[in-house]
């Protein structure tokens, strides 16, 4: 959402992305970039890091919210998103045999190139919306 926000100055409605996150191009280059992932030699842990890989202590302040999705921001997302993140783990699972962790989904989706075809889906279909929008 932030990157979206960043590059477009609009930030996008949940509903969008879970309908970019259930297109098939979205299914097919996510499980390319975990395939790609898995691949890579792990990362050596930065010095500092927590050894029990605890998150940091975090308070989510929703009282002064500026976005309109604060809720997810908290964590807290609609059930098309999570059917969408549901669908890449099973288009993964079809295609590498091996159903990828939920690390695995939030490093592909991180990635610049992910993140950059995402925020393209995004803009193309507010300039074109489906039909009955």
């Amino acid at each position: 959402m932030d990157y979206v926000a960043q590059t477009t100055g609009i930030e996008p409605s949940q509903e969008e992305i879970a309908t970019v996150l259930k297109s098939y191009f979205t299914l097919d280059e996510v499980t390319n970039q975990i395939n790609y992932l898995r691949k890579k030699p792990p990362v050596p842990e930065r010095p500092g890091a927590d050894p029990g890989g605890r998150p940091a202590a975090m308070r989510i302040n929703l009282i002064n919210a500026q976005t309109k999705n604060p809720l997810a921001r908290a964590g807290f997302f609609i059930r098309p998103v999570a059917e969408a993140v549901a669908g890449i783990r099973k288009h993964a699972n079809a295609v590498l045999s091996v159903a990828p962790s939920d690390e695995d989904i939030a490093l592909s989706l991180k990635s610049s190139f992910i993140l950059s075809e995402l925020k393209n889906q995004i803009v193309h279909v507010r300039q074109h919306p489906p039909a009955g929008s």
